[in-house]
């Protein structure tokens, strides 16, 4: 999925928020009364019937291993909010439902249990299915709006046919059957997960493209993209896309771009120089320290006071061997709106918590066809796990 996030403030300091939308949750389908709460209803009203007097010996046990089933299906291990299943869960949850419900149609069959137990009784069975029909729909909603490959898509088509089925089943009263469906789409659903571009997803933690010049253009002027390391303690990587007037140039020697870290406060003047370590290829060859080193936020005016003494520059070139930190796209690039911009990658590493990613542009030289209407500096919510 590539969602791009454009929002925008403005101040002395343009504040560009690229803001992370997914925990790959997509949108979740909204429920007047959310799934677990009437999951948990069911379970309170079973609890109510293994105590009704007209309820036998035998189908208050069955009613006790049910309401078991129907609460372990409640485990937050399972659900990543109140009304969405994870992805690779969902065949959990269904198993358990069928094996509650296989429990209560034992319920039905008890010759001594009265009718109006066994009324309520079928009518739980329904709910619980119309639950888990719901729950199947939201996700494959979601994963339907994801981009996929070929494989994947055709999982989605295959979740999507049984859950049809199923729906038609449900109509009939026979959730036996519908059942049944749900848990092949829901297998489907998890086979879907393999696709190599979800399994990508799985890692954007941030992703999204900005209008930074201010000038109502709505033209994106920067493409950001992070990615989470699989493992943690090891470094996220950043892919960076910039035009060329943001950092002020066409050429080395005029285009720069440096970037620090600080707390998340407006103009905050707490500096996490030492505690984060920015590196790339470029610079673990050309660098004597082979890093990066951030800006060093010693004040408030660092944000507004023009290009940092502090901090190496990212855009660099090593005239000898033609090799360079950031490379201008002889082509308009597609994410900018057909602009033309710089390119490039990095990775840091630094200790977990919430921060601002800083970037500083240079200052704007009277007579610069590079304006960006003079764009100094501006910081992006990043969360170290």
């Amino acid at each position: 999925m590539t969602k791009k996030i454009r929002i925008k403030e403005s101040s002395a300091i343009l504040l560009s928020v690229l803001l992370l939308s997914m925990g790959f949750s997509g949108n979740s389908e909204s429920f007047a009364i959310t799934p677990q709460a009437q999951i948990q209803e069911i379970i309170d009203e079973l609890k109510l019937l293994e105590q009704n007097s007209e309820t036998s010996k035998k189908s208050k046990k069955k009613i006790s291993n049910a309401i078991h089933k129907l609460e372990r299906s409640l485990n937050e291990k399972f659900w990543k909010d109140e009304s969405s299943l994870k992805y690779k869960n969902g065949i959990k949850v269904v198993n358990l439902d069928i094996n509650a419900i296989s429990k209560l149609d034992k319920v039905l069959k008890d010759k001594k249990t009265s009718k109006e137990v066994k009324d309520q009784v079928f009518q739980i069975n329904l709910r619980i299915t119309e639950i888990n029909k719901n729950l199947l729909e939201n996700t494959i909603g979601n994963l339907s709006e994801l981009i996929m490959g070929e494989k994947g898509l055709k999982k989605i088509e295959k979740a999507t046919s049984n859950l049809e089925k199923g729906n038609e089943f449900l109509e009939n009263e026979d959730y036996t059957k519908a059942l049944k469906k749900f848990k092949k789409a829901w297998e489907q659903v998890k086979k879907s997960l393999k696709d190599p571009h979800f399994k990508q997803l799985k890692l954007i933690h941030l992703e999204g493209t900005d209008d930074l010049d201010n000038d109502d253009d709505e033209l994106q002027d920067i493409y950001i993209k992070i990615l989470k390391p699989k493992k943690q303690g090891n470094p996220y990587k950043v892919e960076l896309k910039i035009t060329q007037e943001c950092v002020k140039g066409n050429t080395y020697d005029l285009a720069g771009m440096k970037i620090g870290f600080s707390t998340q406060e407006r103009f905050s003047d707490v500096s996490f120089h030492e505690e984060f370590h920015m590196t790339n290829d470029w610079f673990l060859t050309n660098d004597p320290d082979q890093e990066i080193d951030p800006v060093i936020i010693e004040e408030r005016k660092t944000w507004w006071g023009g290009y940092p003494d502090t901090g190496d520059d990212f855009i660099q070139t090593n005239e000898v061997t033609g090799e360079s930190s950031f490379t201008l796209n002889p082509e308009p690039l597609s994410i900018l709106d057909n602009q033309m911009g710089w390119e490039g990658d990095f990775e840091f590493t630094g200790p977990p918590g919430d921060y601002y990613m800083a970037f500083w542009m240079p200052d704007t030289i009277g007579g610069s066809e590079f304006l960006c209407n003079f764009l100094g500096s501006f910081p992006i919510p990043t969360t170290v796990e």
